[in-house]
């Protein structure tokens, strides 16, 4: 039995195996998303980075706006942690997830470039903020640079 191969040897099947590179964006960008759920809902970093000092101890004995700016870290985190978890599960069939890159770009520009320039608007360190833009613009032309490449998904006219 004879099998076709491509340029590099790889049988048919192998190469329809291989990840995209979408798949790789999608598996990438959801592990950082993850990433940074533990580090903003568990570990609390970006309060201990850019919050006010003393915070934390003033949210364990009650103070409520304390407590507040805590829980609305922990909320973002976890909506952080979604979106990541939704990225890892999309990278298995990347051709049918262009919709959520595009959902994922466009929090990067909101919740990510424009909220930094705003909180550097407003005094905030400078290091933080430019060292996540620069994040954020990386994922935003990556991003944009695979959709682009990327094989869109045949329309079916079937009905399922």
């Amino acid at each position: 039995m004879t099998t076709a191969m491509d340029a590099g040897g790889l049988s048919e099947a192998a190469v329809r195996r291989r990840p995209s590179a979408l798949a790789w964006w999608l598996r990438v960008v959801g592990a950082f998303y993850v990433l940074q759920f533990v580090a903003n809902a568990l570990l609390q970093a970006p309060i201990r980075t850019v919050g006010p000092v003393g915070v934390l101890e003033q949210a364990s004995t009650g103070n409520g706006t304390a407590r507040f700016l805590v829980d609305t870290w922990i909320t973002l985190g976890l909506e952080i942690g979604a979106i990541g978890v939704a990225l890892l599960v999309a990278s298995w069939k990347p051709e049918q997830a262009r919709a959520l890159v595009w959902t994922t770009l466009g929090i990067e520009v909101a919740r990510g470039i424009i909220n930094d320039v705003y909180m550097l608007a407003r005094g905030y360190d400078p290091t933080v903020f430019v060292t996540w833009i620069i994040i954020h613009s990386v994922v935003i032309v990556t991003g944009l640079i695979l959709l682009r490449s990327a094989r869109p998904e045949p329309i079916s006219l079937e009905r399922p």
